[in-house]
């Protein structure tokens, strides 16, 4: 009898232990905190990405003071090339074999950051994950509207 008693005492005392969120007159107050806190969330999160965008667009600038397209670019634009330094940019990045240095350890040679330097020459830095180097070309618009490239010097680094 006196084990029934005890249980039925445990029992009495887990059922009667509730949660007061369970309670009806506490759901608003839990409902709006809930709705605060979710909104200033929200908030948060429009802000991360708002500052999200200004580096992005930051890290994406890159300001050429080398390079005046009006004046440096008119000789492309007289030839039908709207974009004269995305123009030479793509047709460097097309000739990987004029780095001067070889990749090493199974990797390739590849461009990083190309500026154009006047209406005659281009700076590149290349590597390939273990050489790094940088070298100027200059370069000129041949009759087929294609780039020509000559090396004029480099440097490169382990």
């Amino acid at each position: 009898m006196k084990r029934i008693a005890i249980l039925f005492l445990i029992g009495f005392l887990a059922f009667s232990c509730k949660d007061d969120l369970n309670k009806p007159e506490n759901l608003p107050d839990i409902k709006e905190q809930l709705t605060l806190k979710n909104d200033s969330l929200e908030k948060e999160i429009v802000n991360l990405k708002s500052l999200n965008d200004s580096l992005l667009k930051i890290g994406h600038v890159t300001e050429n003071k080398w390079f005046d397209k009006d004046f440096n670019g008119s000789h492309f634009t007289r030839q039908g090339i709207t974009n004269p330094e995305e123009f030479v940019e793509n047709a460097l990045r097309k000739k990987a074999d004029l780095i001067p240095s070889e990749a090493v350890l199974g990797g390739t040679m590849t461009y990083g950051k190309i500026q154009l330097l006047g209406n005659r020459w281009v700076i590149a830095d290349y590597n390939d994950g273990h050489i790094q180097g940088r070298s100027i070309y200059e370069y000129r618009l041949n009759n087929k509207k294609e780039l020509v490239f000559k090396i004029l010097a480099s440097n490169d680094t382990e």
